[in-house]
């Protein structure tokens, strides 16, 4: 069991110094709500300060540094996802009307609500 021992404390050193370097993408949920997407992003811990949101015409990206905390001590585990950069890019299939979207952040949860403004795709016109 020693190499096991080995291999573990390895890469709890190397997942301990890459703390805070390495992004990660928090859960999502998307609605259609009729006129309008609804998008629940789990990011407890966050401060609304750290949290950016970019909506684009047909995407939506966020993105948040992490606050360092008061430690007491040497961590020996750190994986809670405030201890770490957030980046998500959401693509959605369709375009979005950039100027009505709002963002809430309440409880650990950034909902963003924002009015499609179609659908994309290809049409065959028929020619009069």
């Amino acid at each position: 069991m020693e190499p096991v021992r080995k291999i573990e404390e390895g890469l709890k050193e190397l997942y301990d110094a890459n703390t805070g370097k390495v992004e990660r993408q928090p859960d999502v949920d998307i609605y259609d709500v009729g006129e309008n997407l609804v998008i629940y992003i789990d990011m407890p811990g966050m401060k609304k300060e750290n949290i950016r949101v970019r909506v684009y015409d047909r995407a939506i990206e966020i993105s948040a540094t992490p606050t360092q905390s008061e430690s007491v001590g040497k961590p020996l585990r750190r994986e809670r996802i405030s201890n770490f950069p957030v980046l998500r890019k959401i693509e959605v299939p369709f375009r979005l009307k950039v100027d009505s979207a709002r963002a809430v952040y309440k409880d650990g949860v950034l909902q963003i609500v924002v009015t499609k403004a179609g659908e994309y795709g290809v049409a065959e016109l028929k020619i009069d």
